[in-house]
């Protein structure tokens, strides 16, 4: 069956960027997707510590971030939510991030050069959720979702980018914004061709 995750980094439940999140799992499941959740805030995640190993074996660090790598693994598709903080991903989404720099295995090209590849095996598509207040770029954490999204196998295929401001009220209060939230999470339950 196929398996969606969703991986909110706001750390206030049921407010904008965790009922996006949910409205597009409400839409996979009506597609016939097995779906989940789990709350970054929730979690025991160490910072990355900059060791520098980059073998593909994990993290030197045993804590809530073994969670996260199992998604990784197992899931065909992630939903990533995330609020817009001074431009950016939370800190709790960027900290899931750096703790995914462990799973860059370098490689040696054919011609010599050093290269890098994921250590997750099984490849996913993604759906970024971006959800600011005042400002009117929800789109600016998008080059640092690209940036990450190979260390994981991932492949961004869709996002729902919004700001209070652009709307003219929160995300949860609009029944259309919310709609098309929903149809886009069927939209992406069927792209597995399941």
């Amino acid at each position: 069956m196929l398996q969606i995750a969703g991986i909110v980094a706001s750390p206030r439940r049921r407010m904008n960027t965790d009922t996006l999140v949910q409205k597009i799992l409400d839409g996979c499941q009506k597609a016939g997707a097995s779906v989940s959740k789990v709350y970054l805030n929730d979690l025991d995640i160490r910072p990355c510590q900059s060791c520098k190993v980059q073998d593909g074996a994990g993290c030197i660090h045993q804590d809530g971030m073994e969670a996260i790598y199992e998604i990784f693994e197992k899931a065909d598709g992630l939903v990533l939510g995330t609020p817009v903080y001074y431009n950016t991903v939370s800190s709790q989404m960027k900290l899931m991030m750096d703790r995914s720099y462990c799973l860059a295995r370098p490689i040696t090209l054919p011609s010599g050069k050093r290269a890098y590849e994921s250590a997750v095996k099984k490849r996913k598509k993604g759906i970024v959720v971006s959800v600011g207040g005042s400002g009117a770029n929800p789109e600016c954490v998008l080059p640092v979702f690209n940036l990450w999204a190979p260390e994981v196998n991932l492949e961004i295929v869709d996002s729902v980018l919004i700001t209070r401001a652009l709307l003219g009220k929160p995300p949860m209060e609009s029944p259309d914004f919310l709609g098309g939230a929903f149809l886009k999470g069927e939209k992406f339950a069927h792209s597995f061709g399941f």
